[in-house]
């Protein structure tokens, strides 16, 4: 490896300083909070639940979490992840850290390791493209926005920050060992097979690492040599996660990217002696990965049927269930908000106008020049965009691959103009003003409101413990070992949005009935969506409900991804029409139907199990169907009337059969039709005593006590 410059030393300093102050100042105060650290997703809670478990009895690790899932609980991931910052915080703590601390270091964790990506992909930059292609690069993957930085800032415990970190640290070091020396080739080939194999076991579904390796080594066949070390030391790695989940998965990926880069290495040598051209070596390749691919398939048909399966249910097509589409970091780049070109701006910055070009630029190269770690970069950027498009979780990969570009794009550009100082200081304006939408997003608070806070802490404060001593939360729960865990007769489930079943979870410490696995989400949803109170309460019964915890998302943003989860058409709650207004252009408007108010989230959130006493309306909506100059239909409103009873809105209804008619408000707290209320829901808690208007935005978290 070369020596690094004074000036290089320099650059990457300021950048890894930059990024850290980008990961951690805008995001502080939300972070640390008065109630405590108020950790930023849904999933951080998960993770932190499992550390403070994990320190608990450190370094034993439980193999079930009864409080993760009611009724069943949940084995535990043995997440290297989580033991990392079980680690840190123990050590911190001289062997006994309080709760606080262990909340302190999960919270600064990722923004620490964040900012160490400048490092890695300034040496990879470097190696490839040149010294200031390298710095520009740290620079520009410092303050990259969108999901690289979202998942690597202050707040986020996730594991996203270690496999983004380890992933590259794969790519860089098998990158050096095709540019290296022969004698440096094995020891950094094994550094490589270390880095995937500890990915492998941080994100086991992360098997799209080890095929993209595959497919460099049949492309360029000099690499398979280096592939096939690397990846066999990462299959023993991973025996240290066998039996995780996705590992079946995991281990037919790296058994079938180990047969390709073992045939690709035959290739490689068969192609030499026989000195054949090599133009003939990409049709052999793409026989081979049909080989790889047909090996798998016999080997183990039923997880490679399972397999792709999978793959094809979390692809944007809409071939897999509407319930995939319900989690945004599965959705696709171009459908993020606010959508197009304006998503590329918040999730990659300005330098995806410099970094797409350039691949364009270096695909033609690696193709010409064969260069082998030219030749891998350029698949792992093609793969990694690829994904990002996809999925927006993989956003993550992409935003490193963008700042390499970016970073070599720009030092090109600067060459060719000879203008070095001039030029390289207005890419660097350019990159951090483009880069700005980083800093709101991190500002923004993606933890738990005040109200949920207040609502949390008076679930723990005022609820019977579940499992009937306090201390059950740390304790060491072993894996049952026959038939399913048995619950004291005191457990009980506490009902609300998969999103915030963790929260209940690890902050509450009480027991949610589904949690971000969206175990149980349906029978959820299923509840919340039902208008029968008899069935509801029947559902309650089954999941072993005594609390119901509301907010307004439910009936808001997160009400479409609750009809998906309980299998039913939001236009049965639901209906949008447009009111002609000046000028001739339709004005959208929500209609809210009768099962909408008749939900139990209705119901309960709206006239917290009450009957609506005064607070109806009874109207009927004249609409007429139209077809727009785009060639899709919608509904026109025409009239509207008012009635003093359901009844006679029912008779004019029918008396007017030959016009499309529909009965509901437009005021989703104004109910258009009377209903009784629900002896057995009682609401106990509120944030917020404000009444609910349809002119007010209701910020209030409700929690209702389920009774016989």
């Amino acid at each position: 490896m070369r020596k690094l410059s004074v000036r290089s030393i320099a650059v990457v300093g300021f950048a890894i300083s930059l990024a850290l102050a980008v990961r951690v100042i805008p995001a502080y105060r939300a972070v640390f909070s008065a109630a405590g650290v108020n950790f930023q997703d849904d999933d951080s809670w998960s993770h932190m639940r499992s550390v403070h478990n994990l320190v608990a009895h450190f370094p034993s690790q439980s193999g079930f979490d009864p409080y993760a899932l009611f009724p069943g609980g949940a084995a535990v991931q043995r997440e290297p992840w989580d033991l990392a910052i079980a680690f840190v915080a123990w050590i911190l703590g001289a062997g006994n850290p309080s709760a606080s601390l262990v909340d302190q270091v999960g919270a600064w964790l990722p923004a620490i390791l964040g900012a160490l990506l400048p490092i890695p992909v300034f040496l990879l930059g470097r190696l490839l493209f040149g010294k200031l292609a390298g710095e520009l690069a740290a620079i520009a993957v410092a303050v990259m926005p969108g999901t690289l930085l979202w998942e690597t800032h202050l707040g986020v415990p996730d594991h996203h920050v270690a496999e983004c970190l380890l992933s590259l640290m794969a790519l860089t070091l098998l990158c050096e060992a095709a540019e290296g020396h022969r004698r440096h080739r094995v020891w950094l080939s094994a550094l490589a097979g270390l880095a995937i194999g500890v990915y492998l076991c941080v994100r086991p579904a992360g098997i799209f690492v080890p095929g993209t390796f595959a497919i460099a080594a049949l492309l360029e066949p000099a690499l398979a040599p280096m592939m096939t070390g690397a990846l066999s030391l990462a299959g023993i790695v991973f025996l240290a996660s066998a039996g995780s989940a996705w590992s079946e998965f995991t281990w037919l990926a790296l058994g079938g990217s180990l047969a390709a880069c073992q045939l690709a290495w035959a290739l490689g040598e068969l192609w030499r002696r026989r000195q054949w051209p090599g133009v003939y070596l990409l049709p052999a390749a793409c026989l081979g990965m049909l080989l790889a691919l047909g090996m798998m398939a016999l080997t183990r048909p039923a997880t490679f049927r399972a397999l792709a399966a999978t793959i094809i249910r979390y692809m944007p097509s809409g071939a897999g269930p509407g319930e995939v589409n319900t989690v945004g970091e599965l959705a696709p780049l171009w459908k993020i908000p606010p959508g197009g070109f304006a998503a590329l701006f918040d999730n990659l910055g300005g330098a995806w106008l410099v970094a797409f070009p350039f691949l364009l630029y270096i695909l033609i190269k690696a193709w010409r020049t064969r260069r082998p770690a030219l030749v891998l970069f350029i698949v792992w950027c093609l793969v990694m965009t690829a994904g990002g498009f996809i999925q927006l979780r993989m956003v993550l990969y992409l935003g490193v691959v963008v700042a390499i570009a970016a970073g070599a794009g720009a030092s090109r550009l600067i060459d060719w103009l000879r203008q070095t100082a001039a030029a390289t200081a207005v890419f660097v304006i350019f990159i951090l003003a483009t880069s700005a939408p980083g800093v709101r997003q991190v500002a923004w608070n993606g933890g738990l409101s005040l109200d949920w806070l207040s609502a949390l802490t008076w679930l723990s404060r005022n609820t019977p413990e579940p499992m009937g001593d306090p201390q059950a939360w740390t304790r060491l729960w072993p894996a049952p070992v026959h038939g399913p865990f048995s619950y004291p007769a005191s457990a009980y489930g506490v009902l609300t949005w998969w999103e915030f079943g963790d929260q209940v979870s690890a902050f509450a410490h009480r027991i949610p009935n589904t949690n971000a696995t969206q175990a149980q989400a349906g029978k959820v949803a299923s509840f919340l969506t039902e208008t029968d109170p008899d069935q509801a309460r029947s559902e309650l019964m089954e999941m072993g409900t005594r609390y119901v915890v509301l907010d307004p998302v439910f009936l808001r943003t997160t009400w479409p991804a609750i009809v998906i989860w309980a299998d039913s058409d939001d236009a049965r709650y639901r209906k949008q029409v447009f009111a002609v207004g000046a000028g001739g252009r339709g004005a959208p408007i929500t209609v809210y139907l009768e099962d909408f108010y008749r939900s139990m989230a209705g119901r309960l959130y709206l006239f917290d199990g009450r009957t609506t006493a005064s607070r109806f309306r009874i109207t009927v909506f004249t609409t007429r169907r139209e077809r727009a100059t785009s060639g899709k239909d919608y509904d026109v409103l025409i009239a509207k009337r008012d009635f003093p009873s359901e009844q006679k809105a029912y008779d004019y209804m029918a008396a007017n059969t030959g016009e499309t008619m529909i009965l509901g408000s437009t005021d989703p707290t104004v109910s258009c039709v009377q209903l009784e209320p629900l002896p057995w829901a009682k609401r106990a808690f509120t944030s917020d005593e404000t009444p609910l208007t349809g002119d007010h935005l209701p910020r209030a978290v409700k929690i209702f006590e389920v009774g016989p």
